[in-house]
């Protein structure tokens, strides 16, 4: 049809509006000496501590998400993109255990840092039942996403 607006795709429309966001959470120089092969050996066990806490963190939230979406969700797919995100967090789990003995780093010690524990916090705030499931799966997306 000449001369309608063409509708831009979700993520596009959300790359778009948060493209800096964005470029800093996945341009990071941690993240890139990963992909170089060129990460410190301290910053990469500190990262893999916390990235842990924050995995364990997100697995209640996902379940609370998948309890949402079974309550208020008008699409029946919802539950198995969940249950999907679910099966993906055990293997990441089992992934940083094994990663983790491998470099000796003693996942029960780690201590969260200020901004691990705010976003523990965050994910948590996102449980409450007052939170609406839209807003829950928009948040579970955005964290997927990036």
């Amino acid at each position: 049809m000449e001369g309608a607006k063409q509708e831009i795709p979700m993520i596009e429309k959300w790359l778009n509006q948060h493209r800096e966001l964005y470029t800093a959470a996945t341009r990071h120089p941690f993240t890139l000496s990963i992909r170089d092969g060129s990460v410190d050996l301290s910053a990469f066990k500190r990262w893999l501590g916390q990235d842990y806490i924050f995995v364990r963190a997100f697995v209640p939230f996902v379940a609370s998400l998948l309890l949402k979406s079974w309550k208020e969700s008008d699409d029946d797919s919802d539950i198995e993109v969940i249950l999907g995100g679910v099966a993906a967090l055990n293997d990441e789990i089992s992934w940083f255990k094994r990663e983790a003995s491998k470099w000796n780093v003693l996942l029960s010690s780690i201590v969260p840092q200020k901004a691990n524990l705010e976003y523990c916090r965050f994910l948590e705030s996102l449980m409450s039942p007052e939170v609406e499931y839209t807003v829950a799966v928009t948040a579970f997306w955005a964290i997927e996403v990036v």
